[in-house]
C-alpha cells in the first residue's frame, strides 16, 4: 500500500512537471480549450534564440480577444518585428498556431481601446 501511494506520488510529480515544462506544445492537442484569435501590441523582442542565421525573435505580449478577454502569448519570427505594430494571433491556449500583423482598422473597437489603455 505504502509503495503504490509513493508509486502514485512521483507519477503525478513528474506529470506536472512535464507538462508545465511543455505546456505550449501540449495545448494544441488540448480538446479543452479552443482556438480564438487574440490582439495586441508588439513591443521590443524578449529575446533571441539559436544561433548565427537560425536566429528568432521571441514575444512574450498580452492581449485581449474579442470579448475583451486578456490573454497572455508567445510567438517567435525569423526577423525583428516593429515596435508599435499591432498583431493578430490564432491561439489555441498557450499555443500559437499562426500571427500576423494588422492593421488598426481590422482589430475591434472594443480590444483596441484596451490595447491604447496600456
Amino acid at each position: 500500500m505504502k509503495k503504490t501511494v509513493i508509486f502514485i506520488s512521483i507519477a503525478l510529480v513528474v506529470c506536472s512537471v512535464l507538462y508545465l515544462t511543455f505546456k505550449r506544445e501540449l495545448d494544441q492537442f488540448n480538446p479543452l480549450y479552443k482556438e480564438q484569435y487574440v490582439y495586441a501590441v508588439i513591443n521590443k523582442p524578449d529575446g533571441k534564440e539559436g544561433k548565427n542565421e537560425w536566429i528568432r525573435y521571441r514575444y512574450n505580449l498580452t492581449g485581449y480577444t474579442s470579448e475583451g478577454e486578456k490573454k497572455k502569448i508567445t510567438f517567435s519570427s525569423s526577423k525583428e518585428q516593429k515596435p508599435e505594430s499591432y498583431i493578430r494571433v490564432l491561439a489555441k491556449g498557450a499555443y500559437t498556431k499562426d500571427w500576423i500583423i494588422v492593421e488598426e482598422k481590422v482589430i475591434p473597437e472594443k480590444v483596441l481601446n484596451q490595447l491604447r489603455s496600456h
